[in-house]
């Protein structure tokens, strides 16, 4: 028995280690790994989950499902990153081509016959969970090395292999150990980042077809598999690898120990007890994890409605609906691709309401997503499967970096006298998380109503529910 330290990738295959080569879209979990190397160019959006749009400008971007799910990726492999460094282990990062990606957060409503969607963008080195510098795209071959006594047998041994794609400037706090001709070219470079290491390095490419060879599976079917050279240059891979892991974080010039030491008759019994200790610890702290993991899932959801206070855009949007459930209306986002709604609402009583929702930073809520709430209306009337017009509703978030009891402001006088005339119920978010809080933690139907009938009652003006009750 030994304790072989694992290897993870993504984005780059070591041959010979394809069991521990992560897909980007897979639910990654990095807890078994004890060092993480990735390829950038493997993080891009995935149309598996929709279409690239082309506006009729010129360019485009990718839709709301795609764009949403890619930043959801991102994110969570810049948590699991972090968790890894901060745990003490070593991250390698090979520097491939930086992409920026169009993305989309969603469609405003149309506007002389065409969708406007709001865009923004993210690239594939988003996920870092520090800068390391300045990142330009640029390729050669021409590698000059530092002489870093930590790097120099994965220099001896890869030199021929490494070709830059990018590179650095102006990084901070950084051990340079790789650079173009010009000094100022970070190639290659240490960051210690809490008590692990992030280390840069360039592509090291190898020739796929020398290293691969074809034979029969188990069903019959020709298969690509690693051959016998590819197989030691992936084994010398992963042993430099761990050898700049090891002396990195045990700051030792000790060397690596081959692998053959690990095999039965060189292991005492003693050392046989501890690594099955240690592994039974291993198994307990992953159940742990993954424990927490759930719990942190649970969590997100169950702090969702604090996103009334203090959140805009598509959160917002969200946790009005969440707080809209607990009120015990049905709501639920519309997009049909020609028209969107960020809230369309039935109560039990059985009137149909649109909504819209708004955050404003430092400002009070305006006229600007008043008209689109009006627009909105209009154009679901406008369809055929609706034969009553809808009430509507602004929910606004004013000054939402400030504490509720704080803000001075919440709807301008304009949008409350055109409110008042169309009928529109204005409702401060920061009041709807009162209500909301309490009937998710009570169950307590008349209150339901009552908030529900003082919505309908109001339209026309600010909101103003009914006083919360009093724990008896």
């Amino acid at each position: 028995m030994h304790m072989k330290k694992q290897i993870f990738t993504i984005g780059y295959e070591i041959p010979g280690n394809s069991d521990n080569y992560l897909n980007f879209y897979s639910d990654l979990s990095l807890m078994d790994a004890d060092i993480l190397l990735i390829s950038p160019e493997s993080l891009y959006p995935s149309e598996n989950y929709g279409n690239w749009i082309d506006f009729s400008s010129g360019g485009g971007c990718y839709n709301v499902p795609t764009s949403s799910e890619y930043e959801k990726k991102i994110i969570h492999l810049q948590k699991e990153i972090t968790d890894f460094l901060q745990s003490g282990k070593s991250v390698f990062i090979v520097l491939s081509k930086k992409q920026s990606h169009m993305l989309s957060s969603g469609v405003s409503h149309p506007r002389k016959g065409e969708s406007l969607h709001k865009t923004y963008t993210k690239s594939n080195y988003d996920f870092l969970p520090i800068s390391i510098g300045t990142l330009i795209s640029a390729s050669g071959k021409h590698i000059c090395f530092s002489g870093n006594p930590t790097f120099r047998n994965f220099y001896n041994s890869f030199k021929d292999n490494l070709e830059y794609k990018l590179y650095v400037e102006n990084p901070k706090e950084v051990d340079v150990v790789f650079t173009g001709k010009t000094k100022t070219k970070i190639l290659g470079a240490i960051y210690k980042i809490g008590t692990g290491y992030l280390i840069t390095l360039p592509m090291i490419t190898f020739n796929e077809e020398e290293f691969t060879k074809t034979k029969k599976g188990v069903d019959g079917e020709k298969e690509e598999v690693w051959n016998k050279k590819g197989l030691i240059w992936g084994s010398n891979f992963i042993q430099c690898l761990i050898e700049i892991d090891n002396k990195l974080t045990n700051n030792s010039e000790k060397t690596t120990a081959p692998e053959w030491v690990s095999k039965k008759e060189f292991i005492s019994m003693k050392e046989e007890k501890l690594l099955k200790s240690i592994s039974k610890n291993k198994k307990k702290v992953l159940k742990i994890k993954e424990e927490n993991e759930k719990l942190k899932i649970e969590l997100e959801e169950e702090i969702t409605l604090k996103d009334l206070l203090f959140e805009q855009g598509k959160p917002l949007e969200n946790a009005v609906i969440k707080a809209l459930k607990i009120l015990g209306y049905q709501a639920e986002n519309y997009d049909d691709g020609n028209l969107e709604m960020d809230q369309v609402i039935t109560s039990p009583e059985e009137h149909r309401y649109i909504g819209e929702s708004e955050g404003k930073d430092s400002k009070d809520i305006n006229v600007t997503k008043y008209r689109q709430l009006i627009d909105a209306l209009n154009a679901d009337f406008a369809r055929d499967e609706v034969e009553e017009k809808a009430f509507g509703i602004l929910f606004g978030n004013p000054e939402r970096f400030i504490e509720p009891k704080n803000r001075k402001v919440d709807f301008t006088a304009k949008c409350k006298t055109d409110a008042k005339r169309e009928k529109i119920a204005l409702i401060k978010t920061s009041d709807l998380f009162l209500v909301a809080k309490y009937l998710h933690e009570n169950n307590n139907k008349k209150f339901k109503k009552e908030c529900r009938e003082a919505i309908h009652s109001q339209l026309g003006e600010l909101v103003k529910f009914p006083e919360i009750p009093k724990k008896e």
